[in-house]
């Protein structure tokens, strides 16, 4: 049984004589046609990933008072001071990176950038703490 157009409306026609769109191209440099791109899988990854940076911004901002007045030793305002600064880099971080995408890489390019960065660093970071004992429980903060 075949679905008739009205039964399924949310579907694309594919039309043979659609013309590209006018200044986008794909990641190999190649014309974009609307019917063939984005779409709710588009929109699916967008949502997961800025449900899951969500997570991890707001999860960090919320312990990070915590562990730095409590681990680190620091006093509550060098902590609120640090926190505030966090805050602001990971709140203005992303219109630098815009801004670098839509002058010079390309959005595919800084994409890719960005993960080989990330990777790098989190490499870097578990080589500095190879080897190390944190050197505290949970005992510290009851």
């Amino acid at each position: 049984m075949g679905m008739v157009d009205a039964e399924a409306p949310f579907l694309r026609e594919d039309t043979e004589d659609e013309p590209p769109l006018a200044g986008v191209s794909d990641f190999r440099g190649r014309f974009v046609y609307g019917s063939t791109s984005g779409g709710w899988r588009s929109a699916l990854f967008v949502v997961v990933m800025e449900v899951a940076s969500a997570f991890s911004y707001y999860g960090v901002s919320a312990n990070l008072i915590t562990y730095l007045t409590g681990p680190l030793g620091h006093s509550n305002a060098a902590a609120a001071a640090a926190v505030n600064v966090w805050s602001g880099t990971a709140t203005l971080m992303p219109l630098l990176g815009a801004f670098v995408a839509d002058s010079w890489l390309g959005r595919y390019r800084s994409i890719i950038l960005a993960c080989i960065l990330y990777v790098m660093m989190v490499k870097i970071w578990l080589k500095m703490l190879e080897g190390r004992s944190i050197g505290w429980t949970i005992a510290h903060f009851a």
